[in-house]
């Protein structure tokens, strides 16, 4: 019985101890988000804002190669039927 009471009042402290940091840890989180979010912002601003006109641009990605190597599996040529 000790023991059970014991287990009873750590989870009660802990949960306690919990409720009382959760906001304070979910403000730090929204500011976080706050500050990548506006750093993200202002970089596709400067990006836009360098380009002139009517000036094209081409992004091109990289293309990655197929991990799945070309000996396996079976190329199957289906031919429908009247």
């Amino acid at each position: 019985m000790k023991i059970f009471l014991t287990i009873l009042f750590f989870i009660l402290l802990f949960s306690y101890i919990f409720r009382l940091m959760l906001p304070y840890m979910v403000r730090r989180l929204m500011k976080r988000m706050a500050k990548k979010m506006t750093e993200q912002f202002n970089d596709k601003g400067n990006q836009k804002r360098t380009k002139r006109e009517g000036q094209v641009t081409i992004e091109q990605t990289d293309r990655k190669e197929k991990k799945v190597d070309k000996n396996i599996g079976d190329y199957i040529d289906f031919e429908e039927e009247n």
